[in-house]
């Protein structure tokens, strides 16, 4: 009886200290996953920070005035959220001291894009451009040390996990000594749950942002999560223990210093293998494009390669399009600095020209006074179409000849130049809605792209036909040259984002933000192919109104 009742208490504080265990074990768990819930929330608030400042400066140099009113409240709201939850001191530190002050520069960045759509004023557009990219790294600083947190917070509450684990086990090993055969399956059962609480880990490789692959040290794939599905096209079946850099990086893409990660043992000997590198990958459709990728060793023989990458080729897309947009903000502001500096001197020698042509009596020398004065005239012209050309304008109803017409006061002196023979039909009463300038700056980007050649080609009797035409819903603009046609096997591929086959910088817009415009301002169709020993570019613009 006294045995029963000792077994009876040992077995009931086993089960007790069992029980206390498994709810502590689901009291951690639940509180990880909460905190990783709310950890997720803050981290992914201040990630679209980042992409706000940059989308109020694109909207900003755009005129994009209820965009940028939108994502203006938005920032700030997410901003004033951010700073009302609990802070680590080296968050405080980047919000609130010296070097970095970042709730001062969001503050300060938002007053100036507010003050830009409320005002238009020129400053604070100046400022937004030349400190989003700063306020950007900032802000992706911030977001860097909130992971860091919750990682850190996540290990400590592992290292909770584990230590519930230890203990358990400590205990089962115990009651598996102290405790009859009915306490055995118990303990069977809690030991397979305890396993199954660590398969925990491969739901985290399987959930991660970024594309993370492990290899052998023969370098074949291993491991191979959903995100480097997503990124490189193969399926785990097609990729598992294929050699890694000929599928997915190519011997070729890389830099000299860089080809020891295609061996095992240098890559063991590289100090700064963490060290994140920025190299082209190639996907299994052939694509190539940019990513970041780092290094890790694991196994106890450090005989597992762990790789993580990251897709960054929209991350550089933003990056040029920033750059283009703001060197074109700032040639407008130029332009508008040359015309202010320019007119009064022009206004006085067109005055000292009237002035003297009234005390010329010699026939010849008032001939020559009146070509002076047309001259002026044609230099005022002509810094007034640039000016126009540059300058901000709303969207409004326009017929297209409107765009066109400006376009070609900017390109008549080169036309003149390489004797480019001007072909024009216009026979379009249809009007359109959008920004007059910028479809001036897409038929900019296409001719400035055919002189181009021209130029560097001998062409002989070279020239443009520029036609429009009226459709049933669309007006239908086409500009056709006999400049060669498009040197690509697809011709589409050059609407997208780093293609290029010029030998040199193009000066223009550049034909992918030609087809944002097009497609995004005017909801239209750019297309190209290739005609009669030249390239034709067709873009159809959704019609507003029956004629003119």
């Amino acid at each position: 009886m006294i045995e029963t009742i000792s077994f009876t208490k040992r077995y009931i504080t086993a089960l007790s200290i069992i029980a206390l265990l498994s709810i502590l074990a689901y009291y951690n768990l639940n509180h990880l996953i909460s905190s990783q819930s709310n950890d997720g929330k803050i981290i992914n608030i201040s990630s679209k920070q980042g992409m706000l400042s940059q989308q109020i400066a694109l909207y900003a140099i755009y005129y994009k005035t209820e965009n940028l009113r939108t994502n203006i409240i938005l920032m700030e709201e997410s901003h004033n959220l951010l700073i009302s939850f609990p802070m680590s001191k080296e968050l405080k530190k980047i919000y609130f001291e010296e070097p970095f002050f970042l709730d001062k520069n969001v503050r300060t960045y938002l007053y100036h894009a507010k003050r830009f759509e409320e005002n238009r004023d020129g400053r604070s557009l100046t400022y937004i451009l030349q400190n989003s990219q700063k306020l950007l790294d900032n802000l992706d600083l911030a977001t860097s040390i909130y992971v860091a947190t919750t990682e850190s917070n996540t290990i400590k509450l592992k290292n909770v996990e584990f230590f519930i684990f230890i203990f358990t086990l400590v205990t089962l090993f115990f009651e598996a000594i102290f405790i009859f055969k009915p306490a055995t399956k118990r303990i069977t059962e809690v030991t397979k749950e305890l396993i199954k609480q660590h398969d925990y880990a491969n739901t985290i490789i399987e959930s991660n942002t970024n594309a993370i692959v492990t290899l052998d040290a023969t370098l074949k794939i291993q491991t191979y999560n959903h995100m480097a599905e997503k990124i490189f096209g193969y399926t785990k079946e097609e990729i598992i223990g294929e050699p890694f850099f000929q599928k997915i990086i190519l011997k070729e893409s890389l830099p000299v210093e860089q080809e020891g990660i295609l061996n095992f043992k240098k890559i063991l000997e590289i100090e700064n293998k963490e060290e994140v590198r920025e190299i082209k990958a190639i996907n299994k459709k052939g694509h190539t494009f940019p990513i970041r990728i780092s290094f890790g060793i694991s196994g106890e023989e450090k005989n597992m390669l762990i790789i993580s990458m990251q897709d960054i080729s929209k991350e550089i897309l933003k990056d040029k399009i920033m750059i283009q947009q703001a060197k074109f903000a700032a040639l407008g502001e130029m332009i508008a600095i040359i015309a202010h500096q320019w007119r009064q001197p022009l206004a006085q020698l067109s005055f000292n020209c009237m002035y003297i042509k009234k005390k010329l009596t010699d026939p010849e020398l008032m001939e020559e006074t009146a070509k002076n004065e047309e001259i002026i005239q044609f230099m005022s012209e002509t810094i007034t179409n640039f000016e126009n050309f540059y300058k901000h304008v709303d969207n409004t109803i326009f017929n297209p000849t409107i765009s066109i017409n400006q376009t070609l006061l900017l390109l008549e002196s080169s036309l003149k130049l390489y004797q480019i023979k001007l072909i024009q039909k216009f026979d379009s009463k249809m009007k359109i809605f959008g920004n007059s300038n910028s479809l001036s700056q897409v038929i900019l980007s296409i001719l400035q792209n055919t002189i181009d050649i021209i130029k560097i080609s001998e062409i002989e009797d070279p020239f443009i036909h520029i036609t429009l035409e009226d459709s049933d819903k669309f007006v239908v603009l086409k500009i056709a040259d006999n400049a060669g046609g498009i040197q690509t096997p697809l011709i589409n591929d050059i609407f997208k984002p780093f293609h290029s086959n010029k030998n040199k910088l193009s000066t223009g817009i550049g034909l992918y933000m030609s087809k944002l415009i097009i497609e995004n301002q005017f909801h239209g169709i750019i297309t190209a192919k290739n005609i009669n020993n030249g390239a034709q570019f067709s873009i159809l613009l959704p019609s507003c109104c029956d004629n003119m």
